[in-house]
């Protein structure tokens, strides 16, 4: 019995082993700042992401580990909210500042980590400054694990559709 037990063992281990790990660590850098946009005839401070507004799209597959590096250069307090994104074990760190986390401050770094586990699809981020109404906000888009496919014919082009408003 116990040499049958030693072998089931070495052949779990061998295809344990053996069986390709296909989750990646997926890294982005998100530098807070605000700069003077043009919008509807008028010029004004805005919150962004890189100095893009909208700020950037994340990329990720289900089952990767998302690790969202945020600086604050801005001068207003701030933290970032994932929309839809299940925050297992980690929802401490998902919201308004106070409320989930302690928010990022003015000069500081915060990193985001969370493993996307089961959900795919297009969701979206927003940052959670102060009191302001307007913030910077972007794209989140969670592909399938490689090699799993559509559940309809493949569409022939995607891209996303951000709306929102500017504010006088």
């Amino acid at each position: 019995m116990f040499h049958w037990t030693i072998h089931l063992f070495l052949v779990c281990l061998v295809g344990y082993v053996s069986t390709p790990a296909t989750a990646a660590v997926k890294k982005y850098q998100f530098d807070i700042q605000v700069k003077n946009v043009s919008r509807l005839c008028h010029e004004k401070p805005i919150v962004t992401v890189n100095g893009m507004f909208p700020g950037p799209t994340i990329y990720v597959r289900e089952g990767d580990r998302l690790l969202i590096n945020v600086t604050n250069f801005a001068q207003y307090n701030m933290s970032i909210h994932w929309h839809g994104m299940k925050q297992y074990r980690n929802g401490w760190a998902d919201g308004p500042a106070y409320v989930t986390q302690c928010p990022v401050q003015t000069g500081q770094s915060y990193t985001y980590d969370f493993n996307v586990t089961g959900q795919r699809g297009t969701l979206w981020w927003h940052a959670h400054i102060s009191w302001l109404r307007a913030t910077v906000y972007g794209a989140i888009v969670i592909m399938p694990k490689q090699g799993t496919s559509y559940p309809f014919p493949q569409p022939d082009f995607e891209f996303n559709l951000l709306l929102g408003d500017s504010v006088k």
